[in-house]
């Protein structure tokens, strides 16, 4: 960048030298050290010095030359030091040396030059005919540059030409440096401030009004206060605009004054200067305010008040006509001022006692989000456990037997309630949640139990959202300690909140993610069981339910009572998909509890809820909990509907319950009139045939000989079932049950429960046609007696019936199934019911197969 293209940009400003300053928030400032003073005349003469310097680069480089650029920038924050906290900057010739002056009315002074650099720049300066020079802090660095070629410039011109400055400025549009100009010195304004020290300030003696002040009693200064004030209400039409009406006002008001008010009257003037367009009696109320701030800092600091009667002395201090009592919320910005005015030491040393209370929150969140923000931005761990300290110390005040500390404390915890965010939970606060409760247990005031209690939920809140859920347990037990006859007064409808809240929702998500489950959670989630299974509901339904059933297990096991009652409740109700999950909970968190249950329910299910119960129970392989369910299905198989019954006697036949030999004989011989459905006997023959029930031998042989004529008694279906289920009891081989691969009998088998049938994958799958209001096409890709694996566009669901027409060659085979798995390979489905003509051709074919 040259030298012109830098000029063009405005200097940075003092306050923009770094990095921009952190967001102030409104109100006194926070906890900080005082700034440190900067020597005024050495940054005024490194200035010059700089400018001395930029001079001579002017003289001997070229305009894009890096150190003619390098010496202007230097010469710019040379002038940005010197501007600092002043109005303007002016410098004056006389003689040999330079006077140095940061006022526009004030008088300069030399500056001291012991090297001679600064009387070598004089004499340049006389050269050019510049007698002053003044720079404002709007100076840009382009004109900066223009000053010094204009500079060298005048120093070889002509002397005539030298004493024109105003238009060589005008020519360079230079309006940050003024040259030769005369000093204005306007009339000092008249102000309150003035007009008091004039009237009342004449014969007082400085150090005897200190003396006098200090020497005074408490009552005297009280007295002399509330005259000021009494005196600010009388005078508070008088205008700074009329000062001729104004001293009469206040020679009239304060000529029997005694020396300790017009004292106090000087030292206010002092501390506090007046505002434009203020009445006197505005001016006078707020020297009595400044005054008693004064005065209440001084008794502090001494040890003579305690922190917790500074309200109380401010409050005494304003007039007695307006009735201030300590409670008034108008002292709070004087309380805050008298704090805000002690150093910083003070305010640390005062939360570390307890009477924190007594410092205003405003206050205490300056502090904390000073110590917070550095903890952040530093990574200085010290601040934040600081911050955390000062907190805890904070909230122990709710213990005090002093109904103001409490409430205070309370009002102001709940006022840093985003501050709490950010450092809570924590070790350090670790007893804060039970704190607040066990005070909220003790507390006998009403106003301040409300406070407690939205901070009770705040904090049970907070710690939901984070996860925390030892904190949220260890709120609750500490409600739960509580006498009943409190309890059910406040502590019950907010623990009902509580738990009603949004964030009581996350706690489910957070049990249900891949991650050891926290011994806390179920103890949470089961103190609202209805709740909890109304997520777990919808969460089945969507379509991850799928993937979170494991977790949903998990947790429902591990929350126990009353999870598992409100289930076997639910079994009962009748809504369906509420009915539904409980099944499905039930049957993989506490099958025993379903078992149990099911007679109740059983025969208030529609089909499909019926179908879904004996499916989750089939799947059971405990070996105490098998021999339970057929048993179960045998007592229930008369209250099943038709498409059930089917499944049911399958897994009576595959448990091989010896009691249950003489009912499957009945149903097999068709004399139970409801279960005389012949695919039921056929069921019920092949359930047989698995037990090897030696004692139904007789039937099965009748059922294959008998005649009615010349033609059998038995549909043939039935006769080829009792076929194959005498070959199963008499051992011997041609039955179709008996063609299994050899590793199917192995023990290492990765299935829980064995194939009923054999399945034949088909090397030319047969198309397939369900039969509904809309008919889809499909094709089998293997095929049992059991069912089928349907390759198909059409979406289905788990346990949805359908029905089926298989095209087998010259055959057509009809089938009623439920669908019974869904996956990237196919539509698994169950065969549910089928006439024996079916039955018999699907036999025939599945021979053929495997011939």
């Amino acid at each position: 960048m040259t030298a012109k293209n830098l000029a063009h940009f405005p200097r940075r400003q003092p306050a923009e030298a770094s990095s921009p300053p952190m967001p102030k928030r409104s109100g006194p400032e926070p906890l900080a050290a005082a700034a440190i003073p900067v020597d005024s005349d050495a940054s005024a003469a490194q200035f010059l010095r700089s400018l001395h310097v930029l001079l001579r680069a002017v003289r001997l480089y070229h305009q894009h030359h890096p150190r003619l650029i390098e010496t202007l920038k230097s010469a710019g924050h040379a002038l940005d030091a010197a501007l600092s906290g002043s109005a303007v900057l002016g410098f004056a010739v006389e003689h040999d040396r330079l006077v140095v002056t940061k006022q526009p009315s004030s008088s300069g002074h030399a500056l001291a030059d012991a090297r001679g650099e600064l009387k070598t720049l004089a004499e340049v300066f006389a050269r050019a005919s510049i007698r002053s020079l003044t720079f404002v802090p709007h100076t840009r660095l382009d004109e900066l540059l223009q000053f010094a070629r204009s500079i060298d410039t005048a120093c070889r011109g002509r002397e005539a030409s030298r004493e024109d400055w105003a238009s060589r400025l005008r020519e360079h549009r230079i309006t940050g440096i003024r040259v030769n100009q005369a000093p204005e010195r306007p009339s000092e304004p008249i102000t309150f401030a003035s007009l008091l020290e004039a009237l009342l300030g004449g014969g007082l003696d400085s150090s005897a009004g200190a003396e006098l002040l200090t020497s005074a009693a408490p009552d005297q200064l009280r007295v002399a206060l509330r005259l000021l004030w009494a005196s600010a209400a009388r005078l508070g039409q008088v205008r700074v605009e009329a000062p001729q009406e104004a001293a009469r006002a206040i020679r009239a008001e304060f000529a029997g004054a005694d020396e300790l008010l017009r004292s106090l009257l000087m030292q206010g003037v002092a501390l506090e200067p007046p505002h434009e367009s203020e009445s006197l009696g505005l001016y006078l109320a707020r020297l009595a305010d400044t005054l008693s701030v004064h005065y209440t800092r001084s008794e502090y600091l001494a040890r003579r008040l305690r922190a917790a009667e500074v309200r109380m002395l401010l409050s005494q201090l304003r007039p007695e006509r307006d009735g201030h009592q300590e409670s008034d919320a108008s002292l709070d910005p004087l309380v805050e001022r008298f704090w805000s005015s002690l150093a910083a030491r003070e305010r640390t040393r005062l939360l570390a006692t307890p009477e924190a209370w007594c410092l205003p929150v405003t206050l205490l969140r300056d502090y904390l989000e000073g110590l917070i923000v550095a903890a952040e931005s530093r990574r200085a761990e010290a601040s934040r456990r600081e911050a955390r300290r000062a907190l805890a110390d904070y909230a122990r005040c709710l213990g005090s037997e002093e109904e103001k500390a409490r409430r205070a404390v309370a009002s102001g915890l709940l006022e840093l309630k985003d501050v709490l965010e950010r450092i809570w939970p924590c070790p350090q606060l670790a007893d804060l949640g039970k704190s607040v409760v066990a005070a909220l247990g003790r507390e006998v005031s009403p106003g301040i139990a409300n406070l407690l209690e939205q901070l009770t939920q705040s904090l049970a809140t907070l710690a939901l959202a984070r996860g925390d859920c030892a904190e949220v347990e260890a709120i609750l037990a500490e409600m739960e300690k509580a006498p009943t006859e409190f309890d059910e007064e406040r502590l019950a409808p907010l623990m009902r909140r509580i738990v009603d809240c949004e964030e009581w929702l996350l706690l489910v998500d957070l049990a249900l993610a891949n991650r050891p489950l926290d011994s806390a959670l179920p103890r949470l989630l089961r103190r609202d069981p209805e709740r909890l299974l109304d997520r777990l509901r919808l969460l089945l339904t969507s379509s991850a339910g799928s993937n979170a059933f494991p977790a949903m297990v998990r947790l429902v096991r591990a929350a126990g009572e009353p999870v598992l009652g409100a289930l076997e409740t639910h079994l009962l109700e009748p809504r369906h998909q509420r009915v539904a999950t409980a099944i499905k909970l039930l049957s993989a968190a506490a099958p025993e509890r379903l078992i149990a249950a099911l007679p109740r329910a059983f025969s208030s299910w529609d089909w499909s809820l019926q179908d879904l119960a004996v499916t989750e129970l089939s799947r059971q392989s405990a070996p105490g909990l098998r021999p339970q369910v057929a048993q179960l299905f045998l007592a229930l198989l008369r209250e099943a509907h038709l498409l059930v019954m089917p499944g049911m006697i399958d897994q009576i036949g595959l448990v091989g319950d010896a009691a249950a030999v003489p009912h499957l004989v009945e149903i097999a011989a068709g004399d139970v009139e409801r279960l005389g459905d012949v695919f039921l006997r056929i069921k019920s023959i092949e359930a047989l045939g698995r037990m090897k029930a030696s004692g139904a031998a007789t039937l099965l042989r009748s059922l294959v000989r008998n005649r009615s004529g010349l033609a059998y008694a038995e549909p043939a279906g039935l006769r080829s079932a009792a076929e194959d289920a005498l070959a199963l009891i008499e051992d011997r081989g041609g039955s179709l049950n008996l063609r299994q691969p050899a590793k199917a009998s192995t023990s290492n088998s990765r299935f829980v429960q064995p194939r009923r049938y054999l399945r034949v994958a088909l090397s030319d799958p047969l198309p397939a046609k369900m039969e509904g209001p809309q008919a889809r096409s499909a094709r089998v890709r293997s095929i049992g007696l059991g069912g089928a694996l349907l390759d198909t566009s059409a979406q289905y669901a788990v346990g949805e019936s359908l029905r089926i027409e298989i095209h087998a060659g010259f055959d057509k085979i009809h089938a009623t199934a439920v669908v019974r798995s869904v996956s990237a390979k196919g539509c698994g489905v169950e065969f549910v019911h089928m006439s024996q003509d079916d039955r018999e051709k699907l036999r025939r074919r599945i021979n053929k197969l495997l011939d």
